[in-house]
């Protein structure tokens, strides 16, 4: 009887093998749409969804999965390329299927399938990694955070660079695409160049837009670039006679302010991102960090002088018409925010301590801050200190010392900066193609955070080099990209 009940065993336990292996293997599971949909996108006609499981943790054998949800946007051509666009979004922990509207139209898409993926931990997925806690400015949020997630089995240091490139592999093959394009913005670019390096098959060409190499110390950087690139704006303004003229000493008004909000916070009725009447408080730090902000956006740039001086005049709310788009153009898809989704904190936390404050010395990041201004000396050390005390209390391991070292490809890449960025600086860019053999670089002047769809021109290489990666395409029309056409008073 023994022997049979252990037979009988045995033989389940070969039948439920397969099965649990099965279920761990990267597949789709389709799914109806989560977000509200543009006009003129139909879910089942040029529209679907679904999620990608995959392994949470691919060195793991405890069969854990998540699920990773993804869109397909199919081009509206008569005749379809074989090869579609990845998008792969920034952050870390930025949510790309959210985002839809912005990409509906898109002239460079006509003829290619645009997938959209929500990265592991963000947007749609499961699990999020977002952390309401800091969202709604909770005591000790990232802590409170850190214990939820891990309360409920999320393994944190799952969330990573090298599984997140592994799931865009994957993601390629269970679509049924024999090769497809690269498209990744900020952090999306650290993705993209992940990509190439662990997994290069099936990837015909690679856009990255302002770029985040793993090659550099981003927190070592994080004073000078910050001091450069305010410098950038207040010397741009200088050097212009109108600009000038209307707003003289910028970088003293702007100095005076941060002193003054510092010293007695504003208190004041303005408005949310909505237009709606709300009171607010600002003070100096708050306010070089929204300035900071509206640097990503291009359009919001010249905008700047006119808005710093309103400001040390006492017209706060100046500020908010600035950030709420009152005073510009319509916002690039890329710094758009989903009204579904929120960023995803943990996931920022998860890639950030694992591959760039793990590897970094504080002391030195903090030595490396400018003595002057002073004003932003102290808000570039606050912001340093946090990060580096943020990771202490996420407590993930170091990643392995490859998550470092430039990528190295001879896949045609495009690389693309904008002038002004303040958060991923053209040297990056710079850095990150001088490894890819194959590669062709343009700096758009006046851009600020993700530029390749800031004008007829930046489309157009970025058209031309979709149509043929293989050469470098034409960016004579950059020579009529003019330096920021500043506001001046009416």
């Amino acid at each position: 009887m023994r022997l049979m009940y252990f037979v009988l065993a045995v033989m389940i336990s070969l039948m439920v093998a397969p099965v649990l292996a099965q279920d761990t293997t990267p597949h789709l599971e389709k799914a109806d749409c989560w977000m509200a949909l543009p006009d003129g996108v139909v879910e089942g006609q040029n529209l679907d969804c679904g999620y990608l499981v995959v392994p949470e943790d691919r060195t793991s054998s405890d069969g854990k999965t998540i699920q990773l949800a993804y869109a397909v946007l199919h081009a509206s051509a008569d005749v379809v390329k074989p090869d579609p666009v990845i998008y792969l979004s920034g952050g870390p922990g930025g949510n790309a299927v959210g985002e839809i509207d912005g990409w509906v139209g898109t002239s460079y898409l006509k003829d290619r399938d645009l997938i959209l993926l929500d990265q592991r931990g963000t947007g749609y997925s499961q699990p999020s990694l977002n952390c309401p806690e800091a969202e709604q400015n909770e005591d000790n949020a990232t802590q409170t955070c850190h214990d939820r997630l891990v309360g409920e089995g999320v393994n944190l240091q799952a969330y990573n660079s090298v599984e997140n490139a592994a799931d865009v592999a994957d993601l390629r093959v269970a679509l049924g695409y024999n090769e497809w394009n690269l498209d990744g913005v900020s952090y999306g670019t650290r993705l993209a160049l992940t990509v190439l390096r662990d997994h290069p098959e099936g990837v015909r060409s690679v856009i990255i837009d302002s770029v985040y190499p793993p090659e550099v110390s981003s927190w070592e950087e994080y004073g000078q670039n910050t001091n450069d690139e305010f410098n950038k704006v207040f010397s741009a303004c200088a050097s212009n006679s109108e600009c000038n003229t209307a707003y003289p000493d910028l970088e003293k008004t702007f100095g005076s302010i941060v002193e003054k909000l510092n010293a007695e916070p504003a208190h004041y009725s303005g408005t949310n991102a909505s237009g709606e009447a709300v009171d607010k408080d600002m003070s100096g730090s708050e306010f070089i960090d929204r300035v900071f902000q509206v640097l990503y956006v291009t359009n919001s740039i010249p905008y700047l002088p006119q808005v710093i001086t309103e400001v040390a005049a006492g017209d706060y709310a100046a500020l908010d018409k600035l950030e709420a788009g009152n005073a510009t153009a319509e916002k690039s898809r890329r710094q758009a925010p989903s009204a579904d989704v929120s960023d995803s904190e943990g996931m920022n936390l998860s890639v950030d301590c694992q591959e760039e404050v793990q590897f970094m010395d504080e002391a030195k990041a903090v030595a490396n801050v400018p003595a002057e201004p002073t004003w932003l000396h102290d808000n570039s050390l606050t912001t340093i200190q946090s990060a580096f005390s943020e990771c202490q209390t996420w407590n993930v391991h170091t990643a392995a010392p490859t998550e470092t070292h430039p990528v190295v490809s001879d896949i045609p890449t495009l690389v693309v900066a904008g002038e002004f960025d303040p958060i991923t600086p053209a040297k990056w860019a710079e850095s990150a193609a001088s490894h890819l053999k194959n590669s062709f670089y343009f700096l758009f002047p006046g851009g600020g955070h993700g530029v390749i769809d800031m004008n007829e021109c930046t489309t157009g290489i970025m058209q031309a080099f979709l149509d043929d990666p293989t050469q470098k395409p034409d960016g004579s029309c950059i020579a009529d990209i003019s330096e920021p056409q500043w506001v001046l008073p009416s």
